[in-house]
């Protein structure tokens, strides 16, 4: 074979082994990267007792069940440069990210009606938290953007059927966690709260028909500033930690306060459940 030949095809090699080191050190570097970082999922399911007044609906309160489902996500970075081991030099970043999505039904009825409210909510949250370590207890303190959606519908009004829940608010958040072992096993206990601090709701005025509002464009102050002096919310957990079968299961309790004072109409939403879960 000519030497012409011979250079061209050696040249095609040590590319294509350039090439093939080149793509094992960007999928070590991916996998390095991945690994530096600490996240955390759950998927938590609550259900316990609801109370439910809406003036705007009904003069009367409400109490019924109500069912949730909350799906969490933690993600906190590492920084420095891991040893051989993949540990040395290495420390957690103070600053981690937060995300929960969650999903609610009620029911609840009156002393004459047992189903006259069906209720249904879409909370997101999403935010950072300040982490302060202290060998077994991690404390975060942040704050949360809070969107909610949804509505709740009377069963036995004909002029005032429904009430549209819409709001964002800016939530201060705290979160705690011990951890600790018991012969060898490990368990933990988890406290989380978050309270609207400011934000901006719809709400319609006393006697307002939704017809006016979106179909004859009768505005009339229905879009109002939020704040604990229209009404103080908070909803907070504790939760207990534990591994069974290779798995970490987690219950607790779940308080959950809403109120809001708007346009002469009140409404609250007081939620007490027991909750069950699991972490990944």
């Amino acid at each position: 074979m000519a030497k012409g030949t011979i250079r061209p095809f050696t040249r095609l090699v040590d590319c294509r082994r350039a090439a093939n080191h080149m793509a094992l050190a960007l999928s070590l570097l991916l996998v390095s990267v991945a690994a530096k970082a600490q996240k955390e999922k759950a998927s938590l399911i609550s259900i316990g007792h609801v109370d439910i007044l809406d003036t705007y609906l009904s003069q009367e309160k409400a109490t019924g069940l109500e069912l949730r489902y909350n799906k969490e996500r933690l993600n906190r970075k590492f920084v420095g440069q891991s040893d051989s081991a993949g540990t040395g030099g290495m420390g957690m970043r103070k600053w981690s990210t937060f995300v929960s999505q969650e999903a609610l039904l009620s029911k609840a009825g009156t002393r004459g009606n047992a189903n006259s409210f069906l209720g249904a909510m879409y909370n997101l949250r999403f935010g950072w938290h300040y982490n302060m370590d202290r060998s077994t207890l991690n404390v975060r303190v942040g704050l949360l953007g809070d969107f909610m959606l949804g509505g709740i519908y009377n069963t036995r009004n004909s002029n005032n059927p429904a009430q549209l829940k819409l709001a964002l608010s800016v939530d201060p958040s705290v979160m705690a966690t011990w951890r600790f072992h018991v012969k060898g096993r490990p368990f933990a206990f988890r406290y989380e709260a978050s309270a609207p601090a400011l934000g901006i709701a719809f709400s319609p005025n006393y006697g307002q028909s939704y017809y006016e509002i979106f179909t004859r464009g009768n505005y009339d102050h229905n879009v109002v500033f939020t704040s604990p002096a229209s009404g103080f919310q908070i909803q907070q957990q504790l939760l207990f930690d534990f591994r069974l079968w290779s798995t970490t299961f987690t219950i607790g309790y779940l308080n959950d306060i809403r109120q809001l004072s708007a346009n002469s109409l009140k409404y609250h939403q007081y939620t007490h459940a027991v909750t069950i879960g699991w972490r990944y």
